[in-house]
């Protein structure tokens, strides 16, 4: 999963909810920009940050080894 993967998953998370970006970013002590950009995969940030966005959409991030393909090493 990459960045802009993890972006769309936490908008349709929150958007579900019903949410807006102003309410979770004051919910995780972050600015709307940083939300917006994350959402769009534009933005790097630290793991604390993904974890925060998740708890307060109460989603789990999880991390899994990757399927690969017989002699794919």
């Amino acid at each position: 999963m990459n960045k802009e993967q993890i972006g769309q998953a936490i908008a349709e998370a929150r958007k579900a909810q019903g949410i807006t970006i102003r309410e979770l970013a004051g919910r995780c002590s972050t600015s709307t920009r940083a939300v917006q950009a994350v959402e769009k995969g534009w933005y790097n940030v630290g793991i604390d940050t993904y974890l925060a966005l998740a708890q307060q959409l109460g989603v789990e991030l999880q991390i899994k080894p990757i399927e690969r393909t017989k002699g794919a090493e």
